[in-house]
Parts: structure tokens; C-alpha cells; sequence
């Protein structure tokens, strides 16, 4: 189940605060996956959520330092269901083992990226009053 059109990701940078600084370049729709509970039919739909992982330093002008490599923190933005404005929507920061965030081609481990960022969500649904 994609992203409700209703939700443009670029509307996140004005309605979100903090997002801007840790999600510097555009989303897309294509970047959300759907967060459920349980397995097969009976799953319910929790939210939308986009991850990616954080580099561990910044350089000596403030910026991102990609020569320094992941550090193993993740950010994600997760909207709750129904998703039908931003204003619900929050940032979580998840931790993942450093050496997992890439695999052995040095491309992203994205599955690995997005179940931390899943485990880190339920976590704050499961604490949050």
C-alpha cells in the first residue's frame, strides 16, 4: 500500500520541525514503505515511515563528512495511520551495528537500515501514552 496521495513529502520541510536538518535532500513517495502489525491479511496498518542512515561526523565547514562513513544511527520520519496530513508525523532515531549498514559491495543495506528504523517506531508506539 503506497503513500496516500494526499501527502506530498516536500510539505514535511514546513511542517515537521527538525526535519530539514536531518533529512537535507528531497523524499519522495517512493521512499515511504508501510509499517504493519501482524502478518498476512490481518495486518493493520500502523503508518508510513522513510529511514536512512547517519554519517558519524561533520567537517571542518559544518558539513557532512562522507569520508568518515556511517556511525550506525538512523533517522526515520513516520506519519501514523490514518496518514492524512503531516502534523501527526514525527522523527525517531534508531541504532543499528555500524559494520551492518553497508553491505560487502559497499552499497547500502537497506533492509537491514529499515528494520532498525521499524524496531525503533514500534518501540516509541509501544511508550507512547
Amino acid at each position: 500500500m503506497p503513500l496516500p496521495r494526499s501527502l506530498d513529502p516536500a510539505d514535511l520541510r514546513r511542517t515537521l520541525s527538525g526535519f530539514a536538518h536531518w533529512f537535507r535532500y528531497p523524499l519522495h513517495p517512493h521512499d515511504f514503505h508501510p509499517l504493519r502489525q501482524g502478518d498476512g491479511a490481518d495486518a493493520r496498518l500502523l503508518g508510513y515511515y522513510a529511514a536512512k542512515p547517519l554519517y558519524g561526523k561533520l567537517d571542518a565547514q559544518g558539513r557532512v563528512d562522507r569520508r568518515a562513513g556511517f556511525n550506525g544511527e538512523v533517522v526515520a520520519v513516520f506519519v501514523p495511520s490514518p496518514a492524512r496530513s503531516w502534523r501527526r508525523a514525527r522523527l525517531v532515531r534508531a541504532r543499528m551495528p555500524r559494520r551492518r549498514v553497508r553491505r560487502a559491495d559497499g552499497t547500502r543495506n537497506w533492509p537491514a537500515i529499515r528494520r532498525a528504523a521499524e524496531t525503533a517506531i514500534r518501540q516509541t508506539l509501544a511508550t507512547a501514552p
